[in-house]
């Protein structure tokens, strides 16, 4: 019997035992739950269920991103995400692509601009065509100068405009200007020589090379308002193929303002990255003094170009490019572009130098070499990178010189360079890989207007290089991952903004643009056909 009741009281405290742990452990999940709910953040966006390139130091791939404030505040996996964040917005992507917004480097965001403006002579193949689209602007602006853009002389009835006869005819008054498709010469009447004052003797009205860039400054310039719609403009157009930051090269004061005036106003969000043209004006306001480095405007470089085009044979190049052939000349005496450089480096500017030929290319690099201190962090740059000297790779490395870089211009290039350049130009054109194994960095710009506005079509370019013999028999073709990051971390980089943009990584600005196809494995000649389907800027969408 005693054993009975022992038994008995043992299992009662047994069972209350086992019932206070489960109380316990009902409170315990009771807590772990509320603690939970609490703990989940709220943000303003949640990317679900996608394939997000990071473009961060190990280029991971993840799934999910948190975005508040207009900021990354997490990057990780679905379950990680959805267990500490909640949003009233949720993006899910079902297996899409992310990327970092696409940086655009080396452009003329103001020249672009004004080009919306011209008549677009795109897909205009014969004269008539020509003739309808010049004379339809004329109805529409009496009295304006016509300005036009993409004329075709390679046209499958062969040049369509042979000379400017039927343009005096048509438009004896009126000044016309029209560029060419690669914007190396344009096609004048008489009325735009008489009215910019240039010499009547121009070769069946083509103007090329250096008299293109005179004959272009006299084109009439666009009211605040009516530049501020188009600045706009061209602002959805960067953003419509994913392009969240872009540069002006070669900023006036006018457009410094401008542009300031708008990012100030919330009338433009694109970030525009200024390089200022060494005008005395721009001297005495802005190079003269410190740079400004601020969240809505950024004036911290100074830029300029020093020599011609290669196929214009006006690039300045160690021996000419062909048999019979000079070499071109230089846009500033050595001393006024070390004067500059000096200039820049007492003041804080970074520079950036357009360099086609080799000689222009040494010559800047020595400059560089004289004035910077060996492994800095000024980050100058030489933009525009045709030919460059195997001796002359190393001041890259030893100055953290940043070579910028225009990947259409190969395909431009292509079939003048198997025609004209020698076995040794061959081996040092358009030397990218080279270029990179410097300093683990290249910047690819599009250079518009006088180049496609597209990154994929960049990319494509950068990565299409045919194999040709060079030194240590490298291919200088960028590979998918070096193409991509030259258009958003390393170009980010170049601009000191790689702290802010260019990766998809906590505490950067929520740039980002969702594609498709993967730009990366996809087959790349379908590559400037792929379609950005969503951009956006500080975690709003902007497409």
């Amino acid at each position: 019997m005693r054993f009975l009741c022992f038994q008995s009281r043992l299992g009662q405290e047994l069972y209350d035992m086992g019932l206070n742990r489960r109380i316990l452990l009902i409170m315990t999940c009771a807590v772990l739950m509320a603690t939970s709910c609490r703990q989940r953040e709220e943000v303003d966006l949640i990317i679900r269920n996608a394939k997000i390139y990071t473009v961060n130091n190990n280029f991971a791939v993840l799934q999910s991103a948190a975005i508040h404030n207009g900021r990354f505040v997490a990057v990780g996996s679905d379950a990680n995400i959805g267990a500490r964040y909640t949003s009233d917005s949720v993006l899910d992507l079902r297996g899409k692509f992310v990327y970092p917004g696409f940086i655009d480097a080396h452009a003329h965001f103001v020249e672009y601009a004004k080009s919306l403006a011209q008549v677009d002579l795109e897909g205009a193949e014969s004269l008539n065509a020509v003739f309808n689209r010049l004379t339809k602007y004329r109805n529409s602006h009496p009295g304006e100068w016509i300005v036009a853009r993409n004329l075709s002389y390679t046209s499958p009835d062969d040049a369509i405009l042979p000379d400017n006869t039927t343009l005096n005819v048509f438009f004896k008054n009126i000044p016309v200007f029209i560029w060419t498709k690669d914007y190396k010469r344009a096609l004048v009447n008489d009325a735009f020589l008489k009215a910019a004052g240039i010499e009547p003797a121009v070769k069946d009205g083509y103007i090329e090379s250096e008299m293109v860039r005179s004959a272009a400054r006299c084109l009439p310039q666009p009211s605040d308002s009516a530049m501020a719609e188009l600045l706009k403009q061209a602002e959805r157009n960067c953003f419509n193929v994913g392009i969240t930051a872009t540069t002006n090269f070669g900023s006036s004061i006018r457009d410094v303002r401008l542009i300031d005036s708008l990012r100030e106003s919330g009338e433009l969000q694109i970030p525009v990255y200024i390089v200022l043209e060494p005008s005395a004006e721009n001297i005495e306001q802005y190079i003269s003094k410190m740079p400004i480095n601020t969240d809505r405007q950024k004036v911290l470089a100074v830029g300029i170009d020093i020599d011609g085009r290669m196929s214009q044979y006006t690039a300045v190049t160690l021996q000419p490019l062909a048999e019979g052939k000079t070499n071109g000349r230089l846009r500033i005496a050595p001393d006024s572009l070390r004067n500059l450089c000096q200039l820049a480096y007492e003041h804080g500017f970074q520079m950036c130098v357009g360099c086609v030929g080799d000689s222009a290319a040494r010559l800047t690099l020595k400059t560089y070499a004289d004035i910077l201190p060996n492994k800095n962090q000024l980050r100058w740059r030489i933009e525009n990178l045709h030919l460059i000297a195997h001796n002359d790779l190393k001041y890259f490395s030893h100055y953290n010189i940043i070579p910028s870089v225009q990947p259409a211009q190969y395909q431009y290039n292509k079939s003048f360079i198997s025609e004209n350049l020698d076995r040794r130009h061959k081996k040092e054109v358009f030397a990218w890989k080279q270029l990179l194994s410097q300093n683990q960095g290249i910047v690819s710009g599009s250079n518009a207007p006088y180049g496609s506005l597209n990154p994929t079509e960049m990319m494509y370019y950068a990565m299409s290089q045919e194999k040709r013999r060079t030194y240590n028999k490298q291919n200088q073709k960028m590979t998918p991952t070096q193409a991509l990051k030259s258009l958003t971390i390393w170009a980010a980089y170049s601009q000191f903004d790689e702290q802010q943009r260019g990766s998809i990584e906590v505490g950067k600005w929520a740039d980002f643009v969702v594609v498709g196809k993967n730009i990366t494995t996809m087959y790349q000649p379908e590559l400037p056909q792929v379609s950005v389907e969503r951009t956006y800027v500080r975690g709003k969408r902007v497409k």
